[in-house]
């Protein structure tokens, strides 16, 4: 089933589309992008889509970025409904992911498609482990839950 992986950063900052792929490329990815290398989109921070086509075969990984204040305000739609769903849980680890919603500052939300292979979940990890670094950011996993800047597990979201 299709679902998405999502870093939350309170970072305003972001690498841009070209540093990224550089990155992947340096480790062997092998992908398309939209927007391509000549688009303007490539090289600027202040970017918001981004596909990467790893296969012909299969549907492309899918990386969207909200900022708050945006116009549109996916951002605030998408803060507010996971403080809806926090609600409804219990946990050690939920003042931490209140704490996380309230300081974020961008969503970079990946859209992870129904027939991935491995060759692109490895893409996805790298991408995800990517963003995290470069804003020091928190991952959320849709039917596991929020994970720290380590990786381990703050709270679990069915």
């Amino acid at each position: 089933m299709a679902h998405f992986m999502r870093v939350f950063t309170s970072s305003t900052a972001a690498p841009t589309i070209e540093a990224v792929c550089k990155q992947l490329e340096q480790e062997g990815f092998v992908f398309d992008t939209f927007p391509k290398s000549d688009d303007p989109r490539y090289t600027v921070e202040n970017w918001r889509t981004l596909h990467l086509a790893y296969d012909k075969n299969v549907a492309s990984i899918m990386l969207d970025r909200s900022v708050r204040g945006d116009e549109g305000d996916v951002f605030g739609e998408e803060i507010e409904e996971f403080q809806e769903v926090l609600k409804e849980v219990e946990g050690a680890g939920k003042s931490a992911v209140a704490e996380i919603l309230q300081n974020a500052s961008q969503i970079f939300a990946c859209y992870v498609p129904d027939d991935l292979t491995e060759a692109g979940w490895e893409l996805v990890e790298s991408l995800l482990e990517k963003l995290l670094d470069a804003t020091e950011g928190s991952l959320q996993v849709d039917g596991e839950g929020f994970f720290d800047k380590e990786g381990e597990l703050l709270l679990a979201i069915d």
